[in-house]
């Protein structure tokens, strides 16, 4: 096996106050995408069935993009794991904080 069938692609996605430190730890970094964008790097990873660990700005999470939530069911090759903004980091809702609330009564 080579070291490529095991490599995954660290992506930070979001606004860039925050991009700048996850460049700094190595991390690959789209800032301030429109849909467009966005949907050109999902489409890549996926096409190329590449692995990778996105984590995203709560900001980008709002972006209407089909495939971000067809990532977001499918789970396996592509992680994703969602932030909350540098600016309003009170204003942090997750889906995993809507499911809890269906599940709790909440």
């Amino acid at each position: 096996m080579s070291d490529t069938t095991h490599r995954v692609r660290n992506i930070f996605i979001g606004s860039h106050a925050l991009t700048d430190g996850f460049r700094l730890i190595g991390f690959e970094t789209l800032t301030d995408p429109d849909e467009q964008r966005l949907d050109q790097l999902l489409s890549e990873l996926q096409r190329e069935k590449q692995r990778a660990l996105l984590i995203i700005e709560h900001s980008v999470s709002q972006i209407t993009s089909k495939l971000l939530e067809q990532i977001r069911k499918e789970g396996g090759r592509i992680i994703l794991s969602e932030i909350p903004s540098l600016y309003d980091p009170d204003n942090f809702q997750s889906d995993l904080d809507a499911q809890l609330k269906k599940l709790t009564g909440g």
